[in-house]
C-alpha cells in the first residue's frame, strides 16, 4: 500500500512541478558530448530541436548508490517521504528506493496490489534480476499509466515506481527502471 501511495504522490509532484525548488540538492544529468559529422567534422546535436527528445546520459543517484539512463538535464532529489530518491526530467518522473518490507516481492503480489485500481492493459516482464509491471487505469483526472519495477541489484532490492499521464512518460520510466546499475 505504500508503494502505491508513494506512486500517487509522484504522480501528483510530476503534474505540478517540472523544476525543483532552489533548496532541492538536485543534480542534472551529464549530457554526452556532441558527435561529428563524418563527413564534414562539424559538431553535431550541441543544439537540441524543439521535437526532438533529450539526448540520454548516465544520472548519479549517489544517495542509493545506483546510476541509470535519463534524458539530458533530468535531476535528482529526495524521494517522497524522504526515502530513496526522485529523479525529474523530459518526460520522466520516477522513484527509486531500497525496497521496504511492504513492497511486492514478486510480480504476482505487485498484480495483487494493482487490482485496488482496476488495471487494464497490464504488462509484466521477468529481468534477469527481478520483473517490471505495467498497466493503465482510469482515474477522475483521465488515464493513468502505472511502472511498478523491483531490481535486485549488488544485494539490495530497490523498487523504482511511478504512475503518469502518457504512454511516453511510463516508456521513459519503463527504460530508466531498466537502466538501473550500480
Amino acid at each position: 500500500m505504500r508503494s502505491m501511495l508513494a506512486i500517487s504522490l509522484v504522480a501528483l509532484l510530476g503534474l505540478t512541478s517540472t523544476a525543483c525548488d532552489s533548496k532541492s540538492e538536485a543534480k542534472p544529468a551529464e549530457s554526452s558530448p556532441a558527435k561529428k559529422d563524418a563527413k564534414s567534422g562539424d559538431a553535431k546535436g550541441g543544439e537540441a530541436k524543439a521535437d526532438a527528445p533529450a539526448a540520454a546520459s548516465k544520472l548519479d543517484l549517489a544517495k542509493i548508490g545506483l546510476k541509470a539512463d535519463a534524458p539530458a538535464g533530468a535531476t535528482v532529489g529526495d524521494g517522497v517521504m524522504g526515502a530513496g530518491v526522485m529523479v525529474m526530467g523530459d518526460n520522466l518522473v520516477v522513484s527509486v528506493e531500497e525496497a521496504s518490507a511492504s513492497a511486492p516481492k514478486t510480480i504476482e503480489e505487485a498484480k495483487s496490489e494493482a487490482e485496488m485500481y482496476g488495471p487494464k492493459n497490464i504488462k509484466e516482464e521477468k529481468l534477469a534480476d527481478g520483473w517490471l509491471l505495467t498497466f493503465e487505469n482510469e482515474g477522475s483526472m483521465g488515464k493513468n499509466y502505472h511502472v511498478n519495477a523491483r531490481r535486485e541489484i549488488g544485494g539490495k532490492a530497490y523498487s523504482c515506481t511511478t504512475m503518469q499521464s502518457s504512454p511516453e512518460q511510463s516508456a521513459n520510466a519503463v527504460a530508466f527502471c531498466k537502466s538501473l546499475s550500480k
